[in-house]
């Protein structure tokens, strides 16, 4: 981040770019983790694409689309509102309704969740 400021938001949060540049830094060098859900249903949905359902694999799937710059939304957790680190969510990343939540906690990414969104209708 720059020493300058420029990268946080007043409050010393975090812009979306350089909430996006972290998450590539720290999922691109193994400082990243997942949740129990997140892997589960992550390997689930890796399978069902045809693609290696590893943990590594759930990570390389959330840094390509990190790096693809796809859409993502900050949201805040817990509550009361905000008394869990600030999530970063990814909708529909698939195109069939995949959701990924992410967050930054201790310089350490955490894949939270991916899974197909019980809201997603279809096309």
């Amino acid at each position: 981040m720059s020493a300058g400021g420029k990268d946080r938001m007043e409050g010393d949060e975090l812009t979306l770019e350089a909430a996006r540049q972290e998450l590539i830094r720290l999922l691109g060098s193994d400082e990243c983790f997942s949740t129990e859900r997140a892997e589960k249903e992550g390997k689930a949905i890796l399978r069902r694409d045809g693609l290696p359902a590893t943990e590594r694999g759930i990570v390389a799937y959330v840094l390509n689309l990190l790096q693809a710059n796809y859409p993502m939304h900050k949201i805040k957790r817990g509550q009361p509102e905000g008394a869990l680190p600030d999530g970063y969510v990814m909708n529909n990343a698939d195109g069939r309704g995949l959701y990924i939540e992410l967050i930054l906690e201790d310089d350490r990414a955490w894949i939270i969740s991916v899974h197909t969104s019980k809201h997603y209708r279809g096309s």
